[in-house]
């Protein structure tokens, strides 16, 4: 089997990417390129098999991903739809082929990260808060300035994963395939490409669970960061999303 080229750019076998996730780059890349705008109908399996020199299990598994992470729908007997399209210039932030795993790592840092703030709530000290504190407003003062920096959104996530007490949260969040950094570099790009109210707008999810930790409310910190990661997660994908 033939290794694919997403978006005009070659395959790299150093990256962790599998055949599904490079079908799913493809087809992300012509969505994003308007060749099938929303509402069109998808080819068949077998045709984007045919297109692509991959089995139909595979492109099967891609079109699964698609419909998980909001992309397209599937209905019975007539086919693949596509319900929503990615901001235009997505490709430019990102190896396509890879999306499709940073959705997955957004999956598990929703688990991890709410697990984490709520514990963080309930478990800082004083010395921890003030980390989180002084992270978050680095973050708002480079935002202010129409800076955008991937660091400091990190440094802002990473501070409330120490903050829980246990240093496997924040381990976990850096792993060997996909780390925090390789996710916020993506995000962080396409948020610097929009107004400057989407990152005011992210600037606000933090300040939400940086009060709920501060009050030590476990419960509202675990929803806040539950919700910023969906937030980031959809506004990745999805070109509507205002601002």
């Amino acid at each position: 089997m033939i290794p694919l080229s997403v978006a005009g750019a070659p395959f790299h076998p150093e990256r962790p990417s599998t055949f599904a996730d490079q079908v799913y780059g493809r087809i992300l890349s012509d969505i994003a390129g308007g060749a099938f705008p929303t509402g069109a109908k998808l080819p068949s399996e077998k045709e984007l098999g045919e297109r692509f020199g991959v089995s139909r299990p595979v492109v099967r598994d891609a079109l699964s991903r698609l419909q998980r992470d909001g992309l397209i729908e599937s209905r019975k007997g007539s086919g693949s739809f596509v319900l929503a399209s990615p901001p235009e210039d997505l490709s430019a932030a990102a190896d396509m082929a890879q999306i499709a795993r940073y959705q997955r790592y957004q999956e598990f840092r929703l688990v991890v990260e709410g697990t984490a703030a709520g514990l963080a709530a309930e478990r800082r000290s004083e010395a921890a808060l003030a980390r989180i504190v002084a992270a978050h407003e680095q973050f708002v003062s480079e935002i202010e300035q129409g800076d955008f920096r991937w660091q400091s959104d990190r440094a802002v996530h990473l501070a409330i994963a120490e903050a829980s007490g246990n240093e496997f949260f924040a381990e976990s969040l850096e792993g060997p395939e996909v780390k925090l950094s390789d996710f916020m570099m993506v995000s962080l790009k396409l948020t610097s490409s929009r107004s400057p109210q989407r990152g005011q707008l992210v600037a606000r999810e933090h300040a939400n669970i940086v009060d709920a930790i501060r009050v030590r409310d476990s419960v509202a910190a675990r929803v806040t960061m539950e919700y910023h990661i969906v937030q980031a997660r959809r506004r990745m994908l999805d070109r509507t999303l205002a601002p």
